[in-house]
């Protein structure tokens, strides 16, 4: 209700009544009738004084009394901020005073000034209306009135302004205004407009009468009467205290009459005039600037419509992404319609919402968690008669070849009962993608099955069907079943449409290998020779490989002119690798007897490649060619230097023996002696300790000093019993052994256990060890295969060396014993001779400096593997995920961004999904907020199979929304994600933890 400002008179007919008779008295009331002429007149100040001068002196209590009625009354007249203290205290003192009923009735009118009206009534309650006078009780009704309205007693408020309006004068009017006001109150508008109209004229009255006129013909309808009054009011009072509900009706009016534009103008300025706004209001601005084509102003309000969960927000978010349509915002438009289409108050606007947030997440090729495939289900089975559905139908089949959930795609085919060409297409390209993501998840064998499967439909989608034979051979080779892996790369071929792709020259690539592993050079030299051809990126690493390879195949054949050309092309393709192709052309002089030549080359991949794993091969042929070339001391310098430099390679205990027969034959015995000594000291127990304990024997007898040979040999204690082994030694083993070769383990584990234990220290027990190791490691007895790996490693022999200490390293890594491992793990690094045992080492190292905190360790690792050309992608993804956290660990936060960005464009892997999650929050860190919404929005935009990471950045990007002041669309991602995501981790408490602080 308007509130008004009522002049309450209220000492009019207070106190007047109070008799005036001119009379004698005696002198000693002369105060007190003194005081009362000048209560009479008004004095309220001379009043006072002669009256409280009175009571000073007197001591006739019926006058002390009327002199204290008249006091309360001064004080109450004055308004006095003790008035109603002093009229309480009042009655107090005199209970039964003949005044109560006006003193009542001021207490009740002093509480109706201060607006306390519930005390109001409670006074007036106590007062007789009937005892006072006629302008009194016209007050008393008006006041009770308006008190009564004040605290919503409607009915009975009625009934006092009706007989004011009746009998009132001083209050007639106001009266009928608040009639009219209550009957518009309880929806009795017709009459309330007839009293409202009544009052038009009015002086006091007609601005609020307008007002509620132009209310009322709002509420029934009346647009046209509406906009005539509303106009008219806000040109007859410009700066009405009303006029910002005046713009929101005419605002609403407009809008109801189809005419949008004027509809904007009110409700803009209703907007700018209130700090209130209602949710209905921004709901009719934000559709009328749609209608318009303001799309972003429509943007704007409606946003200010959806705090609750009513029809009115299900159609304000269908609007909403009406507008983010036509501003091409399709990611903001989408998640709109997904908010209108979990609401059930509006079927129609559901409807409409699902349809086209289905269609969106179609054309964006969104995932999200499922939703791409099961949108459109979901629509058929709440929608089946809707005027969408034969579009619907259509789509479906598309989504089935866009989506990538194909989990969701494949269950969703399964459905169906009697798939057409177009479904089973959909079903194979699913099938396919399925496999390419196992694959590169390290999963070749479920691979294998899903590429099984889509071949088996057979040619509905020719590239599918095709490519599956490519996935499935890569997946076959990495399962080391080169056969089948040649076959399918053959069918690739056979089948594909497109012979100029990449992939079509690469499957002879892979084909050249599958030979090559088997040792079929003619057909691996062919495959290679046929991919060099086709090959149109000359700086591919694959091609100069693929010349390196040739060239293997031509000096298998003894084609060593041939291969030598291959080699140099290869070089000259990649110099930054060519250490194995400058290293095979020297071998090849070599074998040509162009020693010089050999050692050319040799010095330049000692010089040019020094850490390169040809590097000891190239010292030892180098000091080979100059033993050829009877230049011994170069030879010697060279195997020396081998020594020296890689103490643990195989090759420095040959270089030993090497030098004992260098030494030998050029006749210098005492050197030969220590050169032979050294090999048997370094490397105890291996194959070349006992052919040195044997030549030894030649050059002591040589020397005329069998004695000293003999001391020696006692010296070396019960090592010397291994290297002559007796024949009962030799039997029982080589049965045990030949048990083993023929995958008896249980046969072989009984047998090599009764050799041990015979001869505990014989000369086949590093290999006894080695096989009961194996066989512990199979049956995952890994306590067991570590004890006797470790023996292995221990005894000096070198056979089962880097074998045992690799073994040894991986069950110490799936023991969690990374201190042990890592030690493990470094000594394999600094033995190993194979490709696959160094990469093993590195990555080893990696992981367990990782897991135990070791930030520069890893780095360095790490950057060992990536300077391999030929690292498998799942390792070097491996390695640039655990460098990015070495990196991020030790606060260098732009190396690591290298890293996530490399491997975050490939959200198949889990370290694509986890990266790009790290990197949008490394932009969020760095407050880089459009950098992080951009990479989070492709992340969405790309999906992955991988949820959980998908969710976090949901999370992160409602975070980045909050950081940029836009809680709508923050809220708009959590609450998404609390409808769709499934997953049972710690997502859902931080969606619940953010969407608190959003409220």
């Amino acid at each position: 209700m308007k509130k008004i400002v009522i002049s309450l008179c209220l000492m009019t007919g207070c106190c007047l009544t109070y008799g005036q008779r001119t009379h004698r008295f005696e002198s000693s009331d002369r105060l007190f009738h003194e005081g009362k002429e000048l209560f009479h007149l008004r004095n309220y100040p001379g009043c006072s004084d002669k009256l409280n001068a009175y009571k000073a002196q007197s001591t006739n209590r019926d006058l002390i009394q009327e002199a204290d009625y008249m006091l309360v009354c001064v004080a109450f007249g004055q308004d006095h901020p003790a008035a109603i203290e002093t009229l309480e205290n009042y009655l107090t003192t005199y209970p039964d005073t003949r005044h109560g009923d006006e003193i009542c009735f001021m207490l009740g009118s002093a509480y109706f000034a201060q607006e306390n009206y519930q005390a109001a009534i409670e006074w007036f309650n106590r007062s007789e209306i009937d005892y006072l006078d006629e302008e009194q009780q016209e007050a008393y009704a008006f006041r009770m009135a308006y008190a009564l309205l004040q605290t919503n007693d409607l009915r009975t408020a009625r009934n006092y302004f009706a007989r004011i309006q009746q009998v009132g004068k001083t209050y007639q009017e106001a009266a009928s205004y608040y009639l009219a006001y209550i009957d518009y109150a309880t929806g009795n508008y017709e009459k309330a407009l007839t009293g409202f109209n009544r009052l038009k004229n009015s002086l006091t009255y007609r601005e609020q009468a307008l007002y509620y006129i132009t209310q009322i013909n709002f509420i029934e309808n009346r647009y046209d009467r509406v906009i005539a009054d509303g106009e008219e009011l806000l040109r007859a009072y410009p700066n009405s205290a009303n006029n910002s509900e005046i713009y929101r009706l005419l605002g609403n009016a407009y809008y109801r009459n189809g005419e949008p534009s004027k509809a904007i103008d009110r409700l803009e300025k209703y907007v700018a005039h209130t700090d209130s706004v209602l949710r209905g209001d921004m709901y009719i601005l934000g559709v009328c600037h749609y209608n318009q084509g303001n799309y972003d102003q429509a943007i704007e309000a409606l946003t200010e419509a959806i705090d609750e969960e009513d029809a009115l927000t299900q159609n304000a978010y269908l609007y909403l992404g009406q507008s983010y349509l036509k501003t091409n915002d399709k990611n903001k438009a989408r998640m709109a319609f997904e908010m209108a289409t979990t609401s059930e108050f509006d079927k129609q606007v559901q409807e409409t919402a699902m349809y086209n947030y289905a269609l969106l997440i179609h054309e964006t090729s969104f995932t999200g968690f499922g939703e791409s495939v099961t949108i459109f289900e979901d629509f058929l089975n709440r929608f089946p008669d809707s005027k969408y559905t034969d579009k619907v139908n259509d789509y479906l089949a598309e989504v089935y070849l866009t989506t990538k959930n194909y989990e969701a795609a494949l269950a969703s085919i399964e459905k169906i009962r009697q798939p057409g060409a177009k479904i089973q297409a959909a079903r194979q390209n699913v099938l396919f993608r399925l496999g390419t993501q196992a694959f590169a998840n390290q999963q070749p064998e479920k691979a294998v099955d899903y590429f099984n499967s889509a071949i088996a439909l057979g040619n509905y989608d020719k590239e599918a069907y095709s490519d599956a034979y490519f996935w499935r051979g890569e997946a076959y080779y990495r399962q080391h079943n080169f056969s089948d892996a040649a076959s399918d790369f053959r069918a690739f071929a056979a089948n594909t449409p497109d012979r100029a792709s990449n992939t079509y020259a690469l499957a002879h690539y892979n084909l050249g290998y599958c030979h090559f592993k088997q040792k079929n050079y003619e057909a691996a030299q062919s495959a290679f020779r046929q991919y060099v051809d086709l090959e149109k990126n000359t700086s591919a690493i694959s091609l100069a490989d693929a010349y390196n390879r040739i060239g293997d195949c031509l000096f298998h054949n003894r084609q060593f002119t041939s291969a030598e050309e291959q080699y140099t092309r290869a070089a000259s393709l990649q110099p930054s690798s060519g250490d194995y192709a400058l290293y095979q052309k020297g071998f090849l002089l070599g074998l040509q007897k162009d020693y010089k030549g050999k050692i050319s080359l040799m010095d330049r991949v000692i010089r040019e490649y020094p850490e390169s794993p040809y590097t000891d091969d190239a010292l030892y042929e180098k000091g080979r060619s100059y033993v050829l070339m009877e230049n011994y001391d170069l030879a010697a310098d060279a195997f020396k230097e081998l020594q020296q430099r890689f103490p643990q390679s195989s090759l420095a205990r040959k270089s030993g023996l090497q030098l004992g027969l260098l030494y030998f034959n050029n006749n210098q015995p005492e050197r030969s002696v220590e050169a032979y000594k050294k090999v048997i000291s370094d490397y105890p127990g291996s194959e070349e300790a006992k052919t040195a304990v044997q030549d030894l024997k030649s050059v002591y007898v040589d020397m005329n000093d069998v004695a000293s040979y003999a001391s020696y040999v006692n010296s070396l204690g019960n090592t010397s019993t291994r290297f002559d082994a007796s024949e009962q030694d030799s039997l029982t083993y080589f049965a045990a052994e030949k048990l083993f070769m023929r995958g008896d383990n249980e046969g072989a584990r009984r047998s090599l256990n009764n050799y041990l234990q015979q001869f505990p220290r014989g000369a086949f027990s590093s290999n006894a060890n080695y096989y009961l190791a194996q066989i512990a490691f199979a049956q995952k007895h890994y306590d067991e295969a570590r004890t006797r790996y470790a023996a292995v490693a221990e005894s000096g022999n070198t056979k089962f060396l880097e074998e045992s200490v690799a073994r040894k390293a991986e069950v110490e890594y799936l023991q969690k014993d990374c201190a042990e491992a890592i030690k493990s793990f470094k000594w394999l690094a600094a033995i190993a001779e194979t490709a696959h045992n160094r990469e093993a080492a590195r990555l080893g190292i990696m992981r367990c400096a990782r897991q135990t905190g070791q930030q520069t360790e890893a780095l360095l690792a790490a950057d060992e593997l990536l300077k391999s050309s030929k690292l498998r992608p799942e390792v070097e993804a491996e390695a640039r995920y655990l460098r990015a956290q070495s990196y991020l660990g030790l606060g260098e936060e732009n190396k690591a961004r290298v890293d996530l960005q490399a491997l975050s464009k490939d959200t198949r892997t889990v370290y694509g999904a986890e990266a790009k999650y790290l990197l949008a929050k490394s932009y969020y860190d760095g407050n880089e907020l459009d950098k992080a919404e951009k990479e989070l929005l492709n992340f969405i935009e790309k999906g992955t199979t991988h949820r959980y990471w998908l969710a976090r950045g949901f999370v992160l990007l409602s975070d980045v929304y909050v950081r940029k002041g836009d809680k709508f669309q923050a809220r708009q991602y959590l609450t998404s994600l609390q409808k769709n995501y499934k997953g049972n981790d710690d997502i859902a408490g931080m969606i619940t933890e953010r969407l608190a602080k959003l409220k």
